[in-house]
């Protein structure tokens, strides 16, 4: 890497960040990274995090200050316990301990936490900034959307901006220093030039890249990860990454959320699977006709059916039929962006038109 910064920069550059995947789950490879880069006059470490690993072992952040770290990016994705262990199948209490223990070290610190509309919203967001206003009321706590484009499951829509303005205008009255990812101006008076970076390849090359190698690299893995329904969805997915480069990142406008079963009727219903069940399913999505309403409980019953008794078990708690089914813990399942917890369960009226979303849970940074 320090070849590459000289062969391109001449110089070893002032600033590095260090991402994932969760840089914190190699202990020793990322205490060496720091030394390694500290020792080559960075001036400026970041690392970016979910914060878990630094909460469960009390001295993970004096030996990452030891060894040069200068800032951390934590995200708290919820303040609700239980939010956070459905999202992420994890207690959050590591997170917010992480967070204390940064804000006491000599490391800069930002925390981060994404609106996701129907799970992380402007009250989760407020109790997040309480929590942290009663750390310190300087912690720079920043908000960011929800990029569909950017998941590889759409869990939910793009938060619109009266949504993000009203989670800026809470969380602001607890910490001054909040921001939101559409209001650059905030984070920069000024905004900053356009920046490049290096990226090192497994075979050890080295390329100079900026945006716009970005936009075509996630364009190109879209396409190949993506069925492309028609030409307006692939025209939206490239609109979306233009607008998230031009720090936009929100629609000004809300797309309509039909509740269920609201104005359809017979038709087909949209189901799509996680890569955790694709080696069963053999398919990313598939259709089910619909000859009128139904429920989620019978839509599950119909898959188990056609997938089988491993399906059947990956997913599902059965009593036998006769007693009902529950989504295993470990899976949620979204009607029209919605979680279903949310609605009415199990129980919650689908129709034609309608699109269900099976999420394994989600981990990481």
């Amino acid at each position: 890497m320090e070849q590459a910064c000289r062969t391109y920069y001449r110089t070893i550059p002032a600033k590095t960040l260090i991402t994932g995947g969760e840089p914190t789950l190699d202990k020793d490879y990322l205490l060496g990274l720091v030394t390694g880069l500290h020792e080559r006059a960075f001036s400026e470490i970041v690392l970016m995090t979910n914060g878990y690993a630094l909460g469960t072992d009390e001295q993970y952040v004096a030996e990452l200050e030891a060894a040069g770290l200068t800032e951390a990016h934590v995200d708290v994705k919820a303040f609700s316990d239980d939010l956070h262990r459905s999202y992420t199948g994890k207690s959050n209490q590591p997170v917010l301990k992480a967070v204390e223990t940064l804000n006491a070290s000599g490391i800069k610190l930002l925390v981060q936490t994404i609106y996701m509309p129907g799970l992380v919203e402007a009250s989760e967001i407020e109790q997040i900034a309480q929590f942290l206003a009663s750390i310190n009321r300087d912690i720079r706590y920043r908000i960011n959307p929800f990029v569909p484009i950017f998941a590889f499951e759409k869990v939910t829509r793009r938060p619109t901006l009266d949504e993000i303005e009203r989670a800026y205008k809470l969380a602001s009255q607890y910490l001054p220093n909040t921001i939101i990812s559409r209001s650059c101006y905030r984070e920069y008076p000024t905004p900053p030039p356009q920046k490049t970076w290096i990226t090192v390849y497994p075979d050890l090359t080295t390329k100079r890249r900026g945006m716009e190698d970005q936009m075509q690299d996630r364009l190109s893995w879209l396409s190949h990860t993506r069925l492309c329904e028609s030409k307006e969805d692939w025209q939206k997915e490239a609109w979306d990454f233009t607008l998230r480069h031009s720090l936009v990142g929100i629609s000004e406008t809300a797309a309509r959320q039909s509740g269920p079963g609201e104005g359809k009727g017979s038709g087909s219903i949209k189901v799509k699977f996680p890569l955790s069940l694709h080696e069963l399913t053999k398919t990313r999505w598939t259709d089910l006709d619909c000859c009128g309403p139904t429920t989620i409980e019978a839509v599950m019953k119909r898959l188990a059916d056609h997938y089988g008794d491993t399906f059947r078990e990956t997913i599902l708690n059965t009593g036998g039929y006769s007693d009902g089914i529950t989504i295993k813990r470990s899976f949620n399942v979204y009607l029209n962006g919605m979680n279903i917890k949310n609605l009415h369960g199990m129980q919650t009226e689908i129709r034609g038109g309608d699109e269900l979303i099976i999420l394994s849970w989600v981990s990481g940074g």
